[in-house]
This record gives C-alpha cells, sequence and structure tokens, in this order.
C-alpha cells in the first residue's frame, strides 16, 4: 500500500505542509495523536497498520528536520518513545496533569532526535531483538 493512502492524504498533507521545528506535542492534530498512541508495539508487523505507519512517517520527518539518519534496529524505541508521547498528550487534552518538566514544551523533533530519543534508545528494552 502507498504510504500516503496508508496514512491518508490529510495527514500526509499535515506532515508534508504544517509540522516543522516549531510544532510541539500540543501542536500534532487529534486524529493523528490519536492513531500515534494506538500503535501496537507488540507486533512488529508496522507495514500492516495504519497506526504504525502514520508513527514512523511522523518520526521520519522529525529526523528529517534534525539532519539526522534513523537507523533501523532503534525503529521500536522510536516508535515507543512518541507512543508514550502521545498518550501523554491525550490525557493532558482530556485534562489529566502532566509534569511540568520542560521537555513537554520543547518542538518535537527535537524530543525525538535530541537527548531524550538518544536515551531511549540507548536503553535496554523488553522490545529488542535478543
Amino acid at each position: 500500500m502507498d504510504i500516503v493512502e496508508s496514512i491518508g492524504r490529510d495527514h500526509f498533507d499535515w506532515l508534508a505542509k504544517t509540522f516543522d521545528k516549531k510544532t510541539r506535542l500540543s501542536d500534532i492534530p487529534d486524529k493523528i495523536l490519536n492513531r500515534v498512541s494506538r500503535v501496537n508495539i507488540a507486533t512488529r508487523d508496522y507495514a500492516n497498520d495504519r497506526n504504525a505507519t502514520t508513527a514512523i512517517a511522523l518520526i521520519t520527518f522529525a529526523y528529517h528536520m534534525a539532519g539526522k539518519h534513523q537507523r533501523p534496529q532503534h525503529g521500536s524505541k522510536d516508535i515507543i518513545l512518541l507512543k508514550v508521547l502521545a498518550k501523554q498528550e491525550r490525557s493532558r487534552r482530556e485534562g489529566g496533569n502532566i509534569s511540568d518538566h520542560g521537555m513537554w514544551n520543547a518542538p518535537l523533533f527535537e524530543i525525538i532526535t535530541g537527548e531524550v530519543g538518544e536515551k531511549i534508545r540507548a536503553t535496554r528494552l523488553i522490545t529488542d531483538p535478543a
């Protein structure tokens, strides 16, 4: 399936035209945020999961903005990070409290590709292949 068809033209257009270096977690449209927060990280069959395809597209755009290369071996960790961020943002939008840590106001591409992302990618997780 074509990537644009998989994630939807409107979602792809937002990623290509609106998502930029100033975009914060709070700027992500609800539909994209909902998809990303619902990625099933246990299946690892991301090609057939529209939620995962949307998350991967967002992560790909973030790496491109940072001028960095994605590494396939860290894909599941990037997705986990984005999923956790999305779940927290959904909770905040529904009236839940989140940490007052300054990270929540940082540009999303910096969270994914910067120090926070680096720490997640350096951590051994149960989802890592043996």
